[in-house]
């Protein structure tokens, strides 16, 4: 299996759109084989990024923050994407090749509880006249 890790002064870099810097890790058999350091084209875009991760066929990324279409590139390119995940690089990694690896353990602040894999609550983005019932029938200005 290969996993690459977004990083960045040694922790999980915040954003995967931006990130500089991945750590390729291969493994076999829970040992890792190869472990090295790429850095990613500066100013290529995100098509670039997915296509750096593709072309070394990477199986899994962790990662910290992803817009939702990258993350959908990812995915749709057969890479299974830990996001919004933080922490130091190298106890993520420890956590992974143990098989104690818990998203929920390593969640950016702010993206735990009630919120799906995107780190938005459920419904989030739906209008709010339409979620939210002080703006459905009834409602009155103050």
């Amino acid at each position: 299996m290969r996993l690459a890790i977004t990083v960045w002064n040694g922790r999980i870099a915040p954003v995967f759109d931006v990130a500089g810097t991945l750590r390729l890790v291969e493994m076999d058999e829970g040992r890792v084989t190869a472990d090295n350091l790429l850095s990613l084209p500066p100013g290529g875009g995100v098509f670039s990024r997915v296509s750096v991760l593709t072309g070394q066929r990477i199986d899994v990324l962790v990662c910290g923050a992803v817009s939702r279409p990258v993350h959908r590139m990812l995915t749709d390119s057969g890479i299974q994407v830990h996001s919004f995940v933080s922490g130091e690089a190298k106890e993520v990694l420890e956590a992974f090749l143990h098989g104690s690896f818990d998203e929920k353990a390593y969640f950016m602040p702010g993206c735990g509880v009630g919120r799906n894999r995107q780190g938005r609550r459920r419904g989030a983005g739906l209008s709010r006249r339409g979620r939210n019932r002080s703006f459905g029938p009834g409602w009155k200005e103050v």
